[in-house]
């Protein structure tokens, strides 16, 4: 063995040999501090060692039992109390078009900001206004809306006794609900047939729906929404189809009073829908 090694194993022994000296020098004086005391103050002194033992103990889970309890209960708190914030629908665009005499109709470009937040029921109404501001006649409708869907809401025909200025549309108090999942129901669209006739006068589309889902749809609406050449907005109609069955194709025709065609610019578009968050809507097929 090196001398080094012999060196390191003398040092080892040498702390060992001097912490046990310091523990028996410890112990006696632990025993010269107790044996200072009466023989009745030294039994008091080991009965209160003993009682504190349990005590600790005890102390220490009724601590940890009290903390646990506090964190689930202000936990199960806090998933209670969790409150859906949800955002106003936009209103993206609004205008009212002439068609003939004192009838007007009207559209809005809403949106739902909300991505997770859908309405069942979405109540609206159109405020058609004079230069004031105040209203010459206001109309009522109700539609839905998914979360995050842009879409248009119509009013095909309104009877006004003197021109609007303006029309401010208004949406009252969605009630928003999460819906983690939705029915499967696609309505598909053909392609429109679309021109001016001359008896009636006027502007028409033709087109059909087909149900492509396994429901009895109760209502099924048609927007359509015809742009002139520079973009803008220049007619807009809608049709109505009632108890539309599954895999069941509906024609449809619509109507606007005025030649429009040579204004025209590419096909109307044609947007079909139906309540999918209405129970009362859908029929499963038997």
């Amino acid at each position: 063995m090196s001398f080094c090694g012999i060196l390191r194993e003398s040092m080892s022994d040498f702390q060992k040999e001097k912490i046990e000296i310091e523990i028996q020098e410890k112990e006696i004086e632990t025993k010269e501090f107790l044996q200072s005391f009466s023989k009745g103050k030294r039994y008091a002194i080991y009965a209160l060692g003993i009682l504190l033992i349990p005590i600790f103990f005890i102390a220490k889970y009724s601590v940890s039992a009290t903390y646990l309890h506090f964190f689930k209960v202000n936990r199960e708190i806090g998933v209670h109390e969790a409150i859906v914030t949800n955002l106003p629908v936009q209103i993206l665009e609004t205008n009212a078009l002439s068609i003939l005499g004192s009838s007007y109709s009207a559209y809005a470009l809403i949106k739902n900001p909300n991505k997770d937040l859908v309405a069942s029921e979405l109540k609206y109404v159109f405020h058609f206004q004079d230069a004031e501001g105040k209203d010459l006649v206001s109309q009522e409708g109700k539609t839905f809306i998914l979360g995050g869907e842009q879409k248009y809401i119509v009013m095909p025909n309104v009877k006004i006794f003197q021109a609007p200025v303006s029309v401010k549309v208004e949406i009252t108090d969605p009630v928003w609900k999460r819906r983690l999942s939705l029915p499967n129901v696609v309505l598909k669209s053909g392609v429109p047939k679309y021109g001016d006739q001359t008896d009636p006068i006027g502007f028409y589309i033709s087109n059909s729906l087909y149900n492509q889902s396994t429901y009895t749809l109760g209502t099924v609406k048609v927007n359509a929404v015809v742009f002139d050449k520079s973009g803008k907005v220049i007619a807009v109609t809608q049709y109505t189809a009632n108890t539309v069955a599954s895999q069941q194709t509906r024609d449809y025709k619509m109507f606007w009073p005025l030649p429009i065609a040579a204004n025209v610019l590419g096909d109307p578009k044609i947007f079909v829908e139906t309540n999918i968050l209405d129970d009362i809507n859908l029929k499963a097929a038997e």
